[in-house]
């Protein structure tokens, strides 16, 4: 299965957990998520035409980034909500997890946050993690780099 195909199932299989979600942003993420092939058959058709990989770049790109969406999301929806992505991306994309596993692992073992896209990451573990007892030394590390980088 190629890259494209594997990005393209993990946000329908997004979409499809996330549609019944009463919340307007879930709904936007909704949306975006269900279109994908459709956005992706009209990147085909622009001049010049790009390259799968370049699509399959953007189309990673933009799924790296979907936690920080899901930041927007309300608080009682928004764990459901990562979650889901998180389901999405284990199934659909493992080696995804796995790549941004090795970024987190970086981040922690350096102890600062260099960039709002690694900001946004860290973010997203912590509230992967809150709520589960047996994460709260984790998570006081997670915070203290968290209020580290907001500090500046």
């Amino acid at each position: 299965m190629s890259k494209i195909e594997k990005l393209c199932e993990a946000y329908e299989r997004f979409g499809q957990a996330i549609a019944a979600v009463p919340d307007d942003k879930v709904k936007n993420l909704c949306e975006m998520s269900m279109g994908v092939r459709e956005f992706v058959a009209n990147a085909q058709k622009n001049t010049p035409k790009p390259t799968p990989s370049q699509i399959a770049a953007g189309l990673e790109q933009g799924w790296r980034e979907t936690p920080e969406l899901i930041q927007e999301v309300g608080a009682e929806w928004r764990l459901l909500v990562f979650k889901a992505w998180r389901d999405a991306t284990s199934l659909a994309y493992p080696e995804f997890l796995a790549t941004e596993q090795q970024r987190l692992q970086k981040v922690i073992e350096r102890g600062k946050i260099r960039t709002e896209a690694e900001f946004y990451r860290i973010r997203h573990e912590v509230d992967v993690l809150e709520g589960q007892s047996e994460s709260k030394t984790e998570l006081q590390r997670l915070y203290s780099i968290i209020d580290a980088y907001e500090a500046r």
